[in-house]
């Protein structure tokens, strides 16, 4: 039985407090009735997460948390305490982040990327945010361009920090975002670069001509919805491109590109017209 992740075992006795589950090994945990939906057939498999409770006692939850041990997440700090921060990772209690696995202070509401592991000692579920230590920096088999689908950790200086696959990490820089993030979001992103480090800077959108036809088909939807005419050109401000069609200056030029050589636009001092089917032809 794995303290601090999902095990499958066998519903084997109901009692007054609750239905004992047993592993393989005949290892017995409590799933109390506060935790227990509805009534099991007995002998049946279940998925249940094992945890401690407020008393330290094993105990068992058909809840699942954000993340087991041996993962990373980004988890909000919901108390401060002078031997560290609790943090929401999804159940009742809260999982403990102790002030020596911190790099510097945070306040009630941050998120902070973290791991989780159990604490030798203590035999308790515990988070670092120390995460040099526990990110996976062996990405000789990782590829620029591929798509991944990454876990918002927190943010940082320079943009968000994500983690993906088997631990790996990277950052997606603030003037690549042109949508809202939030920690403990999953989206998609492209690995743009790979370095020497282990970190893998990511974009949201794919580069190349894959990335051009979507932006190009959002030009044109914008195009239709206003009349024809667009007062958009090389010349207009990035923030004003961003704002209206989330995404950068250098994506709205090789999409406006790509449309006037398909014919399907024309080039205007004042922005981006619209051709009629005719003269598209």
């Amino acid at each position: 039985m794995e303290l601090g992740k999902i095990n499958k075992l066998i519903a084997e006795r109901l009692t007054p407090q609750g239905l004992y589950l047993v592993d393989a090994e005949g290892n017995e945990v409590l799933l109390p009735n506060s935790r227990m939906p509805k009534k099991p057939d007995l002998g049946s498999e279940m998925e249940a997460f094992i945890y401690r409770d407020s008393e330290e006692r094993l105990i068992a939850t058909l809840e699942k948390p954000f993340a087991q041990v041996g993962e990373i997440a980004g988890l909000e700090v919901m108390d401060a305490v002078p031997f560290g921060y609790f943090l929401n990772w999804g159940l009742d209690k809260q999982v403990l982040l102790p002030k020596k696995e911190v790099r510097h202070n945070l306040d009630i509401g941050d998120f902070v990327g973290v791991f989780l592991y159990v604490d030798t000692l203590s035999e308790r579920i515990t988070a670092s945010a120390r995460l040099e230590r526990h990110f996976n920096h062996d990405i000789d088999d990782l590829n620029e361009q591929d798509g991944v689908i990454c876990t918002v950790l927190q943010k940082e200086k320079l943009g968000f920090l994500v983690t993906f696959g088997d631990r790996f990490h990277g950052m997606i820089y603030h003037n690549e975002i042109f949508s809202v993030l939030q920690p403990g979001q999953k989206i998609k992103a492209y690995i743009r670069k790979l370095r020497e480090d282990g970190k893998v800077d990511l974009i949201l959108q794919p580069e190349g001509m894959d990335h051009v036809e979507p932006s190009a088909q959002k030009i044109l939807d914008r195009l239709k919805e206003n009349g024809g005419e667009l007062p958009f050109h090389d010349k207009s401000d990035p923030q004003l491109i961003q704002k209206e069609f989330g995404m950068s200056k250098k994506t709205f030029k090789k999409a406006v590109g790509t449309l006037y050589r398909k014919k399907l636009i024309s080039l205007k001092d004042q922005g981006i017209q619209l051709n009629s089917p005719d003269s598209a032809s």
